[in-house]
C-alpha cells in the first residue's frame, strides 16, 4: 500500500520513517509553515515527574520513554546523524513545604519502572558539581533515568532516515486528488481539516541564553518550579521555557510579553550578571479538548495523529512506530483505541 502523510513534523515523519523500515511507499507532503511545535521544544524526555492523573497519558509516555534508547541508536545509525541525545538525569526543584510528598511520590514511580532509574536527594555541594551557576535555594532531587534530545537535530535524523529507506518527500501543500492512504498529521493546522476532534492551539515561546563562566561538558535538565524547565544544550547555550498561551494566531513573533516573563524566570534561577540572553524561539503546539493526543482513523481511507503538544517530543518516536505496526496489522504496545476517542470522557 502506498501511505500519503500530510505533515512534515515529529508525528508524521516517525510514522513515515518506521512505515518506510516496514517496507512501504511512503510520500510525505510539507509546506514548511512557520510555527513548527519542534521549534520551541527544549527536547526533555523525563515523563516520571509529572502529576497529571490521566493513566492513559501516562501509559503512552512511561513506554515512549522506554522506546528511546533502542530508537535513538537505530535511527543514527540510519541516519548517520546525531540527535543530541543524552541521558544526563534530570534535577527537579520544589519549594520546601512540598519536597518530601514529592520525593516519595516520584521514587514510588521508579519501583516497577526501570526506566525511571535511581531518585536521589541532592546536598548542596552535589547542585553545584552538576549546575555550578544554578540557584541552591530550593530544595533539589535528581531522576537519573531523565534525557534530552535536540528537537530539531531529531527532525533532520527522521527525515534523513525515511529518505534512507526510500521515502518520498515534497516541500508542497497536498491536493486531495489520489487514491492513496492519507495520514494527516498537521499539528496546529489541523483545524484546516474537518475531522473530528477539533484541534487548538497554544503558543509556546523559549529564551536561548549563555552562561558566562560555564564550567562542566554538560549539565542535566532542570525541571524548575511551576512549568519553568532549563536544559544545556551544548558548550555554553542553554535555553529556559515555556509559555503556554491560548491562541487562534498563527503570528510567530515573539512577544515583550513572552520575553518580560522568561527573562523573570530566568534571573529567579541565575545571577543576572552570569547570563546573557541570545535569541527567543517560538512554536505552535496542538491540542484537543482533553490534552490526550488523538490517534485514528476517521474514515476507512484517512488517519489522522494529532493533538501531542507538550508529548510531542518525548511521544512522536514511538506513536510513529505503534501506527506503522497498526496500519500493517502487526501487535502494538498500546491499545490505540484509547486514542481515538471523538467525544470526551464523561
Amino acid at each position: 500500500m502506498h501511505y500519503t502523510i500530510i505533515g512534515g513534523g515529529l508525528a508524521g515523519v516517525s510514522i513515515g520513517y518506521h512505515l518506510v523500515k516496514l517496507g512501504s511507499q511512503v510520500t510525505i507532503y510539507d509546506r514548511n509553515d512557520e510555527g513548527q511545535a519542534t521549534f520551541a521544544s527544549a527536547g526533555i524526555v523525563c515523563p516520571w515527574i509529572s502529576q497529571r492523573r490521566n493513566k492513559k497519558w501516562y501509559r503512552l509516555v512511561t513506554k515512549s520513554a522506554s522506546y528511546y534508547p533502542s530508537f535513538i541508536k537505530e535511527l543514527e545509525t540510519d541516519s548517520q546523524l546525531s540527535t543530541g541525545y543524552k541521558n544526563s538525569g534530570a534535577i527537579c526543584l520544589f519549594k520546601e513545604n512540598i519536597f518530601d510528598k514529592t520525593v516519595k511520590r516520584i521514587s514510588h514511580k521508579a519501583i516497577d519502572n526501570p526506566d525511571v532509574g535511581k531518585v536521589r536527594i541532592l546536598s548542596t555541594d552535589e547542585l553545584n558539581q552538576l549546575h555550578p551557576a544554578l540557584t541552591d535555594q530550593y530544595p533539589a532531587l535528581i531522576v537519573e533515568g531523565g534525557g534530552q534530545v535536540r528537537g530539531k537535530k531529531l527532525l533532520a535524523a527522521l527525515k534523513a532516515g525515511f529518505l534512507e529507506h526510500g521515502g518520498v518527500w515534497k516541500n508542497e501543500s497536498y491536493k486531495e486528488d489520489d487514491d492513496s492512504f492519507k495520514i494527516y498529521a498537521t499539528g496546529a493546522w489541523g483545524k484546516e481539516q474537518s475531522y473530528k476532534p477539533e484541534i487548538s492551539h497554544q503558543r509556546a515561546e523559549i529564551m536561548y541564553f549563555r552562561l558566562k563562566n560555564q564550567t562542566v561538558e554538560q549539565s542535566p535538565v532542570v525541571m524548575a518550579l511551576g512549568p519553568t524547565y532549563i536544559v544545556h544544550l551544548e558548550d555554553n547555550e542553554y535555553v529556559i521555557g515555556t509559555t503556554h498561551i491560548d491562541t487562534d494566531s498563527f503570528d510567530c513573533q515573539p512577544t515583550k510579553e513572552s520575553y518580560d516573563y522568561l527573562e523573570s524566570e530566568l534571573y529567579k534561577y541565575f545571577k543576572k550578571d552570569e547570563v546573557e540572553i541570545t535569541q527567543m524561539g517560538v512554536g505552535l503546539k496542538p491540542y484537543t479538548r482533553d490534552y490526550l493526543p488523538f490517534i485514528g482513523y476517521v474514515d476507512d481511507n484517512t488517519f489522522v495523529v494529532n493533538g501531542m503538544g507538550s508529548t510531542g517530543l518525548t511521544a512522536s518516536p514511538f506513536v510513529g512506530r505503534e501506527v506503522a505496526n497498526l496500519l500493517h496489522g502487526k501487535p502494538t504496545d498500546l491499545d490505540l483505541s484509547d486514542y481515538s476517542y471523538i467525544e470526551s470522557e464523561t
